[in-house]
């Protein structure tokens, strides 16, 4: 990188396009980038974004233009348009069951600019005959974009416009991680990823792993994956369904068609049988890959019952002692156990676990430190809102409230998001760790689970302009 100081506007460019020329591919100045350099890449990219977007997003234009937004001058002006989560699965879920895929298109393009809204209609999806059909012929239709959808735990799935070049920059950051890089020139020895769970698929966790292989891997020899085969996102949304169904005691009325019975029925076992498969799978990759540095994402107990086997069976300290364990999501709800962290340690020879707080819906990952801190990525703007209203709270000493995010990779689509999370955030007390910026202390909760199941969402924009936006882009019709 040139010693040449850069401005304001060129270190943003670099922050919404190429965040990892920004810190010269250092893991260490990535971390500790000044923050106030931070703030300001963060509001003038924020004002750039809102700029290049407000006019040429459908949804967006609509609930700016109702709201009377026309310009940012501080971080909080945004808040009135960040998205709730529902607005990625606010499709009629009729338009699924029919297999309706040009009026889900046609949704889909309200929520992008022009150019990719194009190559979205232009695509003919008439006759697809399920999701995983409609997401083939759209990867092929519109390379440059990355439909991807959430697990459907409420029945119905979330649908995620994100482009390909969102996943390269993330994977560019976690490239600087996984090899603790200082330059662009840092030697990578050879590297295998284990993956627990399903090679392919449209589900969100799974869309990264192609840029998992091109950026972390020799070659895709090195990616070793429990089941080879692609995840079925028709038969993972059947039977999010029939949990639906069967929690509401209307499983006797739930409609299964017939070529799709047969799947679900191989997929249930499939899950059944999951327990002992990953356990002979572990203990095959131990055998394999025993001494080699690897490259491990998954959940925490899924990590864990993986340890407890193979501790079982006497086996510690499995692979290269620079192996990259990453695990993100937090407990769902369940009491970790005493000690998880020290079994996945002992078991693979790893001497770190690095743990993220992140969300399908924002692609930037927030790594918590040794101190038990959430650190933000700079290519994320946080903000924690009144749980009641949604309003801002203020950006000053330790707050309490909903999370949300403006994410600053997103340039075809709109980057704010609120979540279901309640955190708790340090604004100005310096972590010991010494990384400058803001943190996340304590737990990260879902609302839903204080609540019962039940979170209600207010959107910080007023009633009447956010169902207005809405009632947009839910016309779909004609």
């Amino acid at each position: 990188m040139s010693t040449i100081p850069l401005s304001i506007d060129e270190q943003t460019g670099l922050l919404l396009d190429d965040p990892a020329t920004l810190a010269n591919h250092s893991w260490h100045r990535w971390q500790h980038l000044p923050r106030a350099d931070v703030e300001a890449m963060q509001l003038v990219g924020l004002k750039a974004r809102f700029a290049a977007l407000r006019e040429r997003i459908p949804v967006l234009k609509k609930l700016a233009d109702a709201e009377g937004i026309d310009h940012i001058d501080e971080l909080d002006d945004v808040v009135p348009l960040l998205f709730e989560h529902t607005v990625y699965k606010s499709y009629p879920p009729s338009l699924l069951d029919k297999c309706n895929f040009t009026q889900i298109n046609r949704w889909i393009a309200k929520l992008v600019t022009p150019e990719v809204a194009d190559a979205i209609l232009a695509a003919d999806v008439s006759q697809c005959r399920g999701i995983d059909d409609w997401l083939a012929t759209m990867d092929a239709a519109v390379p440059h974009l990355c439909i991807s959808h959430t697990s459907g735990t409420s029945g119905t799935f979330s649908f995620l416009p994100q482009g390909t070049r969102e996943w390269e920059k993330l994977l560019q950051i976690r490239r600087m991680a996984v090899w603790n890089t200082n330059g662009p020139d840092t030697p990578q020895p050879e590297l295998h990823a284990v993956y627990p769970y399903f090679r392919a698929g449209f589900y969100s966790y799974l869309r990264s792993n192609r840029y998992l292989i091109n950026t972390l891997l020799p070659d895709a020899n090195h990616f070793h994956a429990a089941y080879p085969e692609t995840l079925s996102s028709d038969v993972v949304h059947l039977a999010a369904k029939a949990r639906v169904a069967h929690a509401k005691g209307t499983l006797d009325r739930f409609e299964i068609r017939p070529e799709m019975a047969a799947r679900k029925m191989a997929f249930d076992q499939l899950q059944a049988e999951m327990p002992r498969h990953l356990a002979a799978f572990f203990e095959r990759i131990a055998s394999e890959l025993k001494g080699k540095r690897v490259y491990m994402s998954a959940t925490w107990n899924l990590l864990h019952n993986m340890a407890k086997a193979g501790l079982s069976k006497g086996l510690e300290g499995v692979f290269d002692s620079g192996s990259f364990l990453n695990t993100s999501g937090g407990a769902k709800g369940i009491v970790q156990p005493e000690g998880w962290r020290d079994d996945v340690l002992r078991f693979t020879g790893a001497t770190r676990l690095n743990e993220t707080y992140s969300m399908s819906e924002v692609i930037a990952s927030h790594p918590r430190c040794e101190h038990g801190h959430y650190h933000f990525s700079p290519t994320a703007i946080p903000f924690v809102l009144d749980p009641q209203t949604s309003r801002p709270l203020p950006r000053t000493g330790r707050v309490t409230g909903r999370a949300a995010f403006f994410d600053l990779g997103a340039d075809s689509r709109w980057g704010g998001f609120i979540t279901g999370d309640e955190i708790t955030v340090h604004w100005d007390e310096p972590c010991p760790c010494g990384q400058p910026g803001a943190y996340v202390v304590g737990p990260i909760q879902r609302y839903s689970e204080k609540h019962g199941g039940d979170d209600k969402i207010t959107c910080a924009a007023s009633e009447s302009s956010h169902r207005e936006a809405m009632d947009f882009l839910n016309r779909v019709q004609g």
